[in-house]
């Protein structure tokens, strides 16, 4: 009898264990699935879709990166005056959408004004159900580190907003996607754009950090152990750049 309460014990408590595991991924943000990459590699990556919204089913994403050039830079965690260009030596052309079926039927790249992509969209098709996770891959071309600077890691804010919901643009924040609004907005909560997150903290956008290769690429000696930087989207660019358009008309938001 004994044996047999200690094997009902354990039984239960695997299946608690199986049900909270499923329960925090339900709940799970929508990030990268490999978001620290090595500079000067080259990085078949996802981005990975925790949920849906409420019982809504995701239809589309649309994802942004910074493209450097009106960015918000933050050294250490202080503003920093320059340009991307001090600490990355070739941000432009890094992103790449790949081409898959698996969950949307269409992907496209975004073009920045100077024609770099910078981020893309996926959509049509079934979508994901609301209770699955999904992958939508991108490749990441290899990423330099100035030799000069002290970057000993460069981190890229990614703003993200996956769809349940063709609507307009007021309609983006009226209510929380994960309670069943019409999208999750993986975006920064301060922008003051239409497609900020509701939140008391700035936990939204995924990331993609570029770690310096300290053996190829030392720091120089002046730098004192190096300084981490940070890189985040400016509101004109997520302005620009996060609507979906197809063949050349905007079909979100609406």
């Amino acid at each position: 009898m004994m044996k047999k309460n200690k094997i009902r014990t354990l039984t239960l408590a695997l299946a608690a264990a199986v049900l909270a595991g499923v329960g925090q991924n339900a709940l799970a943000h929508t990030r990268l699935e490999v978001p620290l990459v090595t500079e000067n590699v080259r990085v078949t990556n996802n981005v990975t879709i925790g949920h849906g919204c409420g019982e809504k089913a995701i239809i589309g994403t649309s994802v942004v990166f910074p493209d450097g050039t009106d960015s918000t830079i933050t050294v250490g965690g202080q503003p920093h005056n320059g340009t991307l260009t001090d600490f990355v030596s070739n941000w432009g052309p890094n992103v790449q959408p790949l081409q898959t079926r698996a969950v949307f039927d269409f992907v496209d790249e975004k073009q920045g004004p100077t024609g770099n992509v910078v981020g893309f969209w996926s959509g049509g098709g079934s979508g994901m159900p609301a209770h699955m996770n999904a992958f939508v891959p991108f490749r990441v071309s290899a990423t330099n580190i100035e030799p000069t600077s002290c970057a000993k890691s460069v981190k890229f804010f990614v703003s993200i907003v996956d769809i349940c919901e063709i609507t307009g643009i007021d309609a983006l924040r009226s209510g929380s996607g994960e309670s069943g609004g019409p999208v999750n907005l993986w975006t920064h909560n301060n922008l003051g754009t239409p497609y900020d997150r509701v939140g008391a903290e700035d936990d939204g956008p995924a990331s993609l950090t570029i770690n310096r290769d300290l053996t190829n690429n030392p720091l120089p000696g002046s730098c004192n152990g190096g300084v981490d930087v940070e890189v985040k989207p400016s509101a004109a660019q997520i302005n620009r750049d996060m609507p979906i358009k197809f063949n050349g008309q905007q079909v979100w938001p609406q």
